[in-house]
């Protein structure tokens, strides 16, 4: 499927412009036809690739990465979160709907038009929002995740869409916030260790080699060090081909075992209880799912489809696991917070916030402001983490580095020394 913008005259000469959505621009035109319009020009307004059924590894990667992203990749949840902000202050200033989404389109950079023209094609049909939204995705064009759509749809039904519009883009962008945090923690670390091991890897096996190969020729006792490095250098040279096949092996049958629910689980399990990162990756899943839950339930989502949907989009297979636990505890008639430490899987904190909250019937508020304690929390333990990471890496890097230089430099010493 792709989408189509057309220009058109009607029976009555009148210009017609608007998107409709075909496999071909044939089926485009005999659709137009039908409807008793001239076609004088279509489009194909589809982004590359977009709508076609495609096989191979590179297309299957890239449904994993948009599975795990909630269907959105990363910079389109920004264009997302600006496309709601902007619909959401004309609908206040009482722009009509399908004239604020055509506003809203006409600034939007060409390339990211289809799914948004899609939009506003099912709204002219009749439909609302909500509903462009789930045939977006149908059509392999989601524009916006699951929690925005609900949203969305809680927003249309009570009537105050413009607000709901506006409190679904901040959530956009601070979700925003929250996944780059520690993704930004993570990179410099990451290219340390890439670096490091490349390095490494180029020393031993094209520095080493050609350096030690005089001075075992000369028949001089090596030094320890400079034999360990040397076998280790013929080791990776000899079995480099069989190394590099066993580690892919192995990081494929572990990929593998993860997509598995039960091997999810237990990696997730192991995760959450590594020294250090267990705290902050628990803590960062309790401020995804404190400001889900708060602005769904703002929003006038009902407690037990906020909490469907906030299982949906946490990545962790422990606190979902928990939280369908605690959905189906709550709908027999137990209390949220009892409910939840059942599970163990929170910290006593967050039950007690669930507990107060309910009892009190400000649980949105009570969640809000968890979220946002732990978020500066999270903040600080990263920042702490990342400043401890880097300079153990860069020991690291200088000690291996170090000791390839010296077990090549210390026999050469002692050639010269012995002169």
């Amino acid at each position: 499927m792709a989408v189509f913008a057309y220009e058109a005259t009607d029976t009555e000469s009148a210009r017609v412009t608007g998107t409709l959505i075909a496999d071909t621009p044939r089926d485009a035109r005999d659709r137009l036809r039908e409807w008793g319009l001239s076609v004088h020009a279509l489009s194909d307004r589809s982004m590359p690739g977009r709508g076609q059924v495609s096989t191979g590894f590179i297309p299957w990667l890239g449904r994993v990465c948009r599975s795990r992203a909630g269907g959105l990749s990363a910079r389109r949840h920004g264009a997302a979160a600006l496309f709601l902000r902007e619909l959401a202050t004309l609908l206040q200033v009482g722009v009509p709907m399908l004239e604020a989404l055509d506003t809203v389109i006409r600034q939007t950079p060409k390339r990211q038009r289809a799914t948004w023209l899609l939009l506003r094609d099912r709204v002219a049909a009749g439909g609302s929002l909500a509903e462009a939204a789930r045939e977006a995705k149908r059509y392999n064009q989601p524009a916006f995740d699951p929690i925005s759509t609900a949203m969305i749809e809680v927003g249309e039904d009570a009537g105050r869409l413009a607000e709901v519009l506006e409190e679904t883009a901040a959530f956009r962008e601070r979700a925003g916030e929250l996944k780059n945090r520690l993704a930004s923690a993570l990179i410099y670390p990451a290219v340390v260790s890439f670096v490091g091991i490349a390095v490494c890897l180029f020393l031993m096996t094209y520095v080493v080699p050609g350096l030690l190969e005089s001075l075992v020729d000369s028949g001089r006792p090596l030094p320890w060090i400079t034999r360990a490095v040397r076998a280790m250098s013929q080791g990776l040279i000899a079995w480099g081909p069989f190394l590099s096949v066993a580690a892919l092996v192995f990081f494929v049958v572990f990929a593998l075992i993860v997509r598995t629910p039960r091997g999810r689980y237990v990696w997730h399990t192991l995760l959450l209880n590594l020294p250090g990162v267990g705290g902050v990756l628990k803590k960062q899943a309790v401020v995804r799912l404190s400001f889900v839950l708060s602005t769904l339930l703002r929003s006038g989502v009902p407690f037990e489809r906020a909490v469907g949907i906030a299982k949906g989009v946490t990545n962790n297979a422990v606190l979902q696991n928990a939280l369908t636990q605690c959905e189906r505890d709550v709908h027999a008639g137990r209390d949220l917070g009892p409910a939840l430490e059942a599970t163990k899987a929170f910290p006593p904190t967050v039950v007690q916030v669930f507990a107060l909250g309910q009892a009190s019937g400000t649980l949105e508020n009570l969640l809000d402001r968890l979220a946002r304690s732990y978020d500066r929390q999270v903040a600080t333990l990263t920042d702490r983490l990342t400043a401890l990471i880097e300079p153990v890496l860069i020991v690291l890097l200088a000690v291996a580095v170090g000791a390839i230089a010296f077990a090549t430099v210390l026999p050469i010493l002692e050639i010269s020394n012995s002169f």
